[in-house]
């Protein structure tokens, strides 16, 4: 990978801000990106998206691990939005 646009669609969310699997999931993998590490986003991102296509599948998953790292955020102290 080579960090271009369409290279890989997590650099085309998060660094070309693309819309990849629609607005929403978009969102909320930028949200993910924003309370983890790269690479817990990465190691995320491998076992749970890879290179699926279906939108749907997507928003699911990313909102499933907004709502865990958003209530890890929230138990560590940390502020968010």
């Amino acid at each position: 990978m080579n960090g271009k646009p369409g290279d890989h669609p997590l650099t085309d969310i998060l660094v070309h801000k693309h819309e990849i699997y629609g607005r929403e999931a978009d969102e909320l993998i930028r949200k993910i990106g924003a309370l983890c590490s790269r690479r817990e986003l990465d190691e995320w991102w491998e076992r749970e998206i890879g290179w699926s296509k279906d939108a749907d599948v997507v928003l699911r998953k990313a909102h499933t691990q907004y709502l865990q790292l958003a209530q890890r955020a929230k138990e560590s102290g940390w502020e968010t939005e």
